[in-house]
C-alpha cells in the first residue's frame, strides 16, 4: 500500500489521479502492470472507487492536510488534526486522554471507510481482529489506516505539482 500526504487545499479528485501516477510507477517496480489512468466512479450510498477491480483508494482530510491510501485492496484512512474538544462527551469511545480519543477516532473511522459502513455505523463496535496502522504524520495530526497486513510506503506531496499539472489555465 502507498499512502500520500500534503498539506494544502487540493481538489480531491487531482489528488487521486495524480497519486495513482505515482502508485503505478511505484508498483510497476514489483512487475505489476495496472492501467494508464483510471476513472473515479461515484454511487449514491457507496464509497468512491476506481473504475477497476485490481486497484482500491481511500481518501481523508482535516485542517489543511489530505491523505490518500491507494492498495491492491480493500483500504480505509483517516486523519485528524489533534485538537482541543471535549472528548468525554463521546461516550462510546472509551479514551484516556486527547491523543488517546484521537487515536481510537481515526482507527474507528478508518475501520468503517474500509468496511464501506460510512459514518452511519460509527457507534458500532470495531472487531477486535481489525488490522490499523498508525502515523503520527505532521505535527499535531494523527494518521490512521486499516487494511488488511502489508508493506507500507509513505510519501509527502507537494501540492503546487499536483495543481501544475492539473491547472486549466
Amino acid at each position: 500500500m502507498v499512502l500520500f500526504f500534503a498539506r494544502g487545499e487540493l481538489n480531491s479528485d487531482d489528488f487521486v489521479k495524480f497519486c495513482y501516477g505515482h502508485y503505478r510507477d511505484i508498483m510497476s517496480q514489483y512487475g505489476a502492470d495496472l492501467p494508464k489512468s483510471l476513472e473515479i466512479i461515484r454511487e449514491e450510498g457507496q464509497k468512491p472507487r476506481f473504475d477497476s477491480e485490481e486497484v482500491f483508494f481511500n481518501l481523508s482530510h482535516s485542517h489543511g492536510v489530505i491523505m490518500l491510501g491507494i492498495s491492491h485492496t480493500p483500504i480505509g484512512v483517516d486523519i485528524e488534526k489533534i485538537r482541543d474538544i471535549d472528548y468525554k462527551k463521546f461516550t462510546f469511545i472509551d479514551a484516556e486522554d486527547l491523543e488517546d480519543f484521537f487515536e481510537k477516532w481515526t482507527e474507528r473511522e478508518s475501520y468503517l471507510k474500509w468496511t464501506g459502513e460510512g459514518l452511519s455505523a460509527f457507534r458500532r463496535e470495531i472487531p477486535k481482529d481489525a488490522h490499523f496502522e498508525h502515523f503520527p504524520v505532521y505535527d499535531d495530526y494523527h494518521a490512521c489506516v486499516c487494511a488488511d497486513e502489508q508493506s507500507i510506503i509513505a510519501y509527502e506531496i507537494d501540492p503546487n505539482a499536483v495543481k501544475e499539472e492539473f491547472c486549466s489555465c
